[in-house]
C-alpha cells in the first residue's frame, strides 16, 4: 500500500486534489437568500398589471366600472367580480404555485416562497389560501357594510401588511399566516 506522504510515490496528475476553492464552492445546505424588498415590489407590479390587464377590459365591457362609480351596482355583482378577480389569479398563476412555489410576478424576479422554516415547497393551500385569499374576509366587509369607515379601517390592514416588509426578515403579515417567506431562486 503506497503511502501518502512517501514522496518517492508517482504521482498522478488525474487524482482529486485536497485544496478547495472557496470562490467555486457553493454550500447546498446553506439556507437560501432571502428576496429583495425591491425584487417583491416588481413581483407584485407585475402581477398587478397582468391583472389588471384581464379584469379591466371585462368590467369596462360589463359597464362595471361606469355603474361602480355612480353606486348602481350590486353587492351580487360586486361579489362575482371579487370571485372572477380570483379565478383570473389561479389560471394565471396556480400551475407556477403549485410546481414552483411562484406567481408570474415572482418567475420574471427570480424568488419564490418556502416555508420558513424549512425552505422547502409549501403547500397550494398555504400559499393561495393563506397568502392571497386571507383578505377576503375584509373585500366582504366593505361590500357588505356601508359607508367608508370600514374601508379605511382594512386599507390600514394592508398597509401594515406591507409595510411589514422592512422588518429584519422581511416577511409581511402574509407571511406570517402563511408560516412563509421569499426567497431567491438558487441558481444549480
Amino acid at each position: 500500500m503506497n503511502d501518502p506522504s512517501n514522496e518517492n510515490d508517482p504521482v498522478n496528475p488525474y487524482a482529486p486534489t485536497d485544496f478547495v476553492s472557496n470562490d467555486s464552492f457553493v454550500d447546498q445546505n446553506a439556507p437560501p437568500e432571502l428576496a429583495s424588498r425591491l425584487s417583491r415590489l416588481g413581483a407584485v407590479i407585475i402581477d398587478g398589471l397582468l391583472m389588471m390587464f384581464i379584469i379591466f377590459p371585462i368590467q369596462i365591457v360589463t359597464d362595471f366600472t361606469a355603474r361602480a362609480m355612480t353606486g348602481e351596482v350590486s353587492l351580487l355583482e360586486q361579489l362575482a367580480m371579487s370571485v372572477l378577480g380570483m379565478i383570473v389569479f389561479l389560471i394565471l398563476n396556480g400551475y407556477l404555485l403549485i410546481t414552483r412555489g411562484q406567481s408570474i410576478g415572482k418567475l420574471a424576479a427570480g424568488i419564490r416562497i418556502v416555508d420558513a422554516e424549512t425552505n422547502e415547497l409549501i403547500s397550494f393551500t398555504r400559499i393561495y389560501v393563506y397568502r392571497y385569499l386571507w383578505t377576503l374576509p375584509f373585500t366582504l366587509t366593505t361590500l357588505i357594510i356601508p359607508g367608508f369607515t370600514d374601508d379605511y379601517l382594512i386599507n390600514l390592514v394592508f398597509l401594515v401588511d406591507a409595510l411589514m416588509i422592512f422588518r429584519a426578515d422581511k416577511r409581511c403579515l402574509h407571511d406570517l399566516i402563511a408560516g412563509s417567506k421569499v426567497v431567491k431562486v438558487q441558481k444549480t
